[in-house]
């Protein structure tokens, strides 16, 4: 190669590598995620800190956890009947929960969860519990999906049954 090109070429990777740098590194300063990071080790570890950020009825911790896809089958109750699709609509129905709770004076809920079982598929994770009631079982299924180091939920199942008798 000419000598006068070869060292145009060493002038522009010395010059371009330390630009294309600078700008990844200023995008990702300026950037704006839609949640913040839900880190977790496990889908499991994902799932207790998912129920507490419930129970705290915190609608910023709460909604982090939520994909931007997510779709979702409320409980009966003061939820809608049909599928939600969405994330802007799936936390709006539980931020109406929030606030009809708090309304009605409780500072936070107390969830408890029994059976935790979570099952893991590589980047997807179904976690699925049960709820006591008063008459009635709560059933949850949650699935996950990693994305990076976070899990979010992508569906969520929320069914009661009649406890036997």
């Amino acid at each position: 190669m000419d000598p006068f090109l070869e060292s145009l070429m060493r002038l522009l990777r010395f010059i371009a590598a330390p630009l294309c740098g600078a700008l990844v590194v200023s995008a990702q300063t300026f950037a704006t995620p839609s949640a913040p990071p839900v880190t977790s080790e496990s889908a499991e570890q994902t799932a207790i800190a998912f129920v507490e950020a419930f129970n705290a009825l915190d609608p910023a911790r709460f909604d982090a956890f939520f994909a931007d896809d997510v779709t979702m089958f409320f409980p009966p109750g003061p939820f809608p009947s049909a599928r939600v699709f969405g994330k802007k609509d799936v936390t709006a129905a539980f931020h109406r929960f929030f606030e009809m709770a708090k309304e009605k004076g409780a500072a936070r809920l107390n969830i408890q969860p029994a059976n935790l079982q979570v099952q893991n598929y590589g980047d997807l994770a179904m976690a699925s519990f049960e709820l006591g009631g008063k008459g009635s079982i709560g059933r949850r299924s949650i699935l996950f999906r990693r994305d990076q180091s976070s899990w979010r939920i992508v569906h969520f199942h929320a069914s009661s049954v009649q406890e036997p008798q």
